[in-house]
């Protein structure tokens, strides 16, 4: 192999460049990131700030507590500006808590939905406790979580609170019921959970190792939409597939089961197993 003039060989030379353009390109790519990150921010708060939501201001503030530290430790002059943002709308958010317990339920029900009769400030429910909203007084925050899904903290600002409960009410109630899909996915993840566990078919597998399955088989699954079209399902009897009955027992581990949308009354579902119709 040919030799450079500092003795080292071709093919030496050229691993070090590669090796410099390949720290290159990383670095590129840390820096698009960053630059991903404060445009996402930067967007997110003009959107806020022109909105007049101040909860969600100090929300997106705080989570980006050491982007900001930064800013201020190089002197950048948007610093004393954010810190005028900040205090304006510290003071607006308080006023948007104040009137909370009064506006929240009125635009609640302005949205087309109900707040369960049961719910107190500061936990109120929707669609018989599916849906929990958490408010937290002092951060200023609201969690909104369905059973069996992603949590979502937001500021109190009525409006954006009211559209976000309403759009996860959307997703998981308004879809139509897809049947034969459903069954069939879970059939498939049954299967293949009794292949990993060495089992027979017709034998229980607890329900919340088939949702698991079922999370990595499947591009997009939510586990309060799997909640929502199980009970469907059990509702219109249909629970066949290829000759197959899917059966249901009960737990009485809260943490093992899932608690079924409206039929919350016969406890929580623990075990599935699939079993041919004359068996």
């Amino acid at each position: 192999m040919d030799k450079t003039s500092n003795g080292r060989s071709s093919l030496d030379a050229i691993r070090e460049k590669a090796a410099w353009a390949q720290k290159q390109e990383q670095s590129a790519r840390d820096r698009l990131q960053q630059a991903e990150r404060a445009r996402e921010f930067w967007s997110a708060l003009e959107s806020q700030v022109a909105d007049e939501h101040p909860a969600q201001v100090l929300l997106l503030l705080r989570r980006a507590d050491g982007y900001l530290r930064s800013l201020r430790a190089s002197s950048d002059p948007i610093a004393p500006v954010l810190d005028g943002v900040r205090r304006m709308a510290e003071e607006r958010a308080l006023d948007v808590s104040k009137a909370f317990q009064r506006d929240f339920p009125a635009a609640v029900r302005s949205a087309g939905l109900e707040i369960d009769s049961t719910s107190r400030h500061p936990r109120y429910t929707l669609e018989r406790g599916f849906i929990r909203v958490e408010v937290d007084d002092k951060a200023l925050i609201a969690r909104v979580a369905p059973r069996d899904g992603e949590l979502t903290e937001i500021g109190i600002d009525v409006e954006p609170l009211v559209a976000k409960i309403k759009s996860e009410h959307s997703r998981i109630f308004e879809r139509p019921l897809q049947a034969e899909p459903i069954l069939k996915s879970m059939y498939t993840a049954y299967l293949a959970t009794l292949r990993a566990e060495k089992r027979e078919e017709g034998e229980e597998v607890p329900l919340r190792r088939l949702t698991n399955r079922l999370a990595r088989n499947l591009k997009q699954f939510a586990g309060d939409e799997f909640n929502v079209d199980l009970a469907r399902l059990i509702k219109t009897g249909n629970m066949t597939y290829e000759g197959k009955r899917m059966h249901l027992n009960h737990t009485r581990n809260q943490r093992q089961g899932i608690l079924l949308y409206g039929l919350e009354d016969g406890g929580y579902v623990g075990f599935i197993s699939f079993r041919r119709e004359d068996g």
